[in-house]
């Protein structure tokens, strides 16, 4: 692993996101290693908390990096009520 970015969740809103996850991984069930498609499944879920998502037209390794510099390494997220 060579980039990482870590935000907490309460129990409710971490059960929203693994079932959120599921249905992401339901829709495409053989998720590939390519960069394009790791890069827009962390940024489909960092959007579901409201994270602000850099262009997903980079190396994982970077977009990691920047999706934790763009959100200023926020580590508790609060989903919205929707």
């Amino acid at each position: 692993m060579t980039a990482s970015y870590r935000v907490y969740l309460s129990e409710p809103d971490a059960k929203r996101v693994f079932a959120y996850i599921k249905k992401l991984q339901a829709s495409s069930p053989v998720l590939e290693r390519r960069n394009i498609q790791l890069t827009s499944f962390i940024g489909n879920i960092a959007n579901f908390h409201g994270l602000k998502v850099p262009l997903r037209w980079q190396r994982p390794e970077e977009y990691v990096n920047n999706l934790k510099a763009l959100n200023g390494g926020r580590p508790v997220v609060r989903l919205s009520s929707e």
